[in-house]
């Protein structure tokens, strides 16, 4: 396996500073110390929120973000390299349906789920994957 090495500098990013939601109160509420970097050439994004420090919260979202571009770079499978940010099924439960949105595969909620019979749903992946 031949290895290459990726140069990223900080050009290469975009960091958003944005106000936090849910508990944490006035602090979390008022204050710009949740992280969003976004690289720009891919598009792959990650965040980080869980501390009160703009600085752990930026470390946080950077990690993550790292762990996104090596997968998207050194992926030998395209399905994984152009869509690591798309969703893989929808659950409805109010219409009694899950969606596999790769193969475009319609199921019932009550089959998949409350049975757990996800062999349909599995097979009708591996299919999607072995035609790309």
């Amino acid at each position: 396996m031949i290895y290459e090495e990726i140069h990223l500098t900080k050009k290469d990013f975009k960091v958003e500073w944005y106000s936090g939601s849910g508990a944490g109160g006035q602090h979390r509420n008022k204050h710009q110390n949740c992280c969003r970097i976004t690289h720009i050439a891919t598009g792959l994004r990650a965040q980080g929120t869980e501390s009160r420090e703009r600085a752990s919260n930026q470390r946080t979202a950077f990690n993550r973000l790292a762990k996104l571009i090596l997968a998207h770079f050194y992926s030998d499978n395209p399905v994984i390299r152009f869509k690591t940010r798309d969703t893989i099924r929808n659950y409805h439960c109010v219409r009694n349906e899950v969606h596999d949105k790769a193969s475009g595969l319609k199921r019932s909620y009550k089959k998949v789920v409350v049975d757990g019979d996800l062999s349909e749903m599995i097979e009708a992946r591996r299919n999607t994957i072995a035609s790309v």
